[in-house]
């Protein structure tokens, strides 16, 4: 995909011409290292900054301009990449060339909206409080949905000394401990992070390089920033769980590592795998676990690419635990010899090549690209993936299927057994 790029003012401006839709999406990335410390204060800043700023300072007035601005709509989110932590600053309006008597500039005024959220914020301790008191809501409704808790639980339990293991989702405590000092400290802290800005949409770049001489920063002090997760652990035995909570139905997680990631040569095929055996209605999975043999109410498959992981979740009866281990571990078995049906195959390729499609339809395609370019990498084109995609072997999948080693068990052992 073809891009634009400058630097500029403390921060890398990207753009991605797209010609295709009526909509522009605007926004920025502030990358940093992933650890522990500062991701509670983090999802709480961002929240506080897409809901006020100096220019709107209560979450009414911001919500009246941006209806004002056409429908507007700005989204800041805190996200972790692999081994970095981001902070995310997304608007998306419609381009002012289909607008009839606008009087608003409204790339100009988008622009000046995002430069407010990040760089005029509100920091009072009403808003704190209430934010706060919304996350740790948050975090408790996670305990209580028995799937979320039980994924927290198999995430401890595999990845004991490694990175990804680090989830808000867990820190309910520390979020009850956190002041508004340290989510002033936090801000402080994002602003040294790696910026990166984007605009997507038919603009000239050099309208949007002066447009954008509004926002500026100090230079980053943020350098390695590792988007592909290399920890990992010889596994010497199957760690396997059971924890028995009071719930009608059971969960349990069997979780892989691959070593197979998005950058390596059987990324694609493991992508296909992961679908052919959980993705869809016509897996095998769900085929065999669900239809055929009734074991579980639901059953899915997930390819952490990142991470070079995959995992095979289900909620089931508790006294179909055996059994359902069994027969997964029979499915594995026949990918890894060879027993692939090939009608799964076809059909998952063109699942997967229609869901391609269906992503570039969308106005906001191309992100994607930046992380890929920051990262050292090229985002493939549509016409690209699809090639690829229809290109993979059986003799690939079955690579892959060799390249599943069974790491970690966590059953949830609820109270139904039948």
């Amino acid at each position: 995909m073809t891009f634009n790029k400058i630097e500029m003012n403390g921060y890398t401006l990207y753009h991605i011409p797209n010609k295709k839709f009526k909509t522009f999406t605007i926004g920025a990335y502030f990358f940093r290292p992933l650890t522990k410390e500062g991701m509670i204060e983090s999802s709480i800043l961002s929240n506080i900054l897409m809901k006020y700023n100096q220019n709107y300072p209560t979450e009414q007035l911001l919500t009246k301009y941006l209806e004002d601005l056409y429908g507007t709509t700005l989204y800041v989110g805190f996200n972790r990449n692999a081994l970095v932590n981001s902070m995310s600053f997304i608007i998306k309006s419609i381009n002012d060339e289909y607008l009839i008597d606008n009087q608003i500039d409204l790339f100009k005024e988008t622009i000046r909206l995002l430069n407010d959220t990040i760089n005029l914020p509100v920091f009072e301790e009403d808003k704190f409080n209430l934010e706060k008191e919304l996350l740790i809501e948050d975090i408790e409704r996670v305990h209580d949905d028995k799937v979320q808790y039980a994924n927290l639980q198999f995430i401890k339990a595999m990845y004991p000394n490694e990175q990804c293991r680090h989830s808000i989702a867990s820190m309910k405590e520390e979020a009850k401990e956190v002041m508004l000092d340290d989510i002033k400290k936090e801000y402080e802290s994002l602003l040294k992070a790696k910026k990166v800005f984007f605009v997507i949409g038919d603009f000239d770049f050099n309208k949007i390089v002066d447009e954008f001489k509004l926002i500026s920063f100090e230079e980053s002090n943020v350098s390695n920033l590792n988007f592909l997760d290399y920890e990992t652990k010889e596994i010497l035995e199957v760690n396997e769980i059971v924890e028995h909570e009071n719930n009608n139905q059971s969960i349990v997680i069997m979780g892989y590592r691959t070593e197979i990631r998005e950058n390596d040569e059987l990324y694609s095929a493991m992508f296909l795998l992961n679908n052919m055996l959980g993705g869809f209605f016509h897996s095998t999975l769900f085929q065999e676990i669900r239809e055929k043999h009734s074991l579980a109410y639901t059953v899915h498959s997930e390819y952490s690419s990142k991470k070079g992981t995959f995992a095979i979740t289900a909620g089931i009866s508790a006294n179909k635990y055996q059994e359902f281990k069994d027969i997964v571990n029979n499915i594995l078995n026949d990918y890894k010899n060879g027993f692939i049906d090939d009608e799964i195959i076809n059909l998952t390729k063109k699942m997967l090549v229609n869901a391609q499609y269906k992503i570039a339809d969308q106005p906001s395609y191309g992100m994607n690209t930046i992380i890929k370019d920051i990262s050292g990498g090229r985002e493939l084109t549509l016409e690209e993936k699809v090639d690829i995609i229809n290109g993979i072997t059986k003799e690939q999948l079955i690579q892959c299927a060799n390249m599943l080693k069974l790491d970690t068990i966590y059953f949830l052992e609820g109270n139904k057994w039948n």
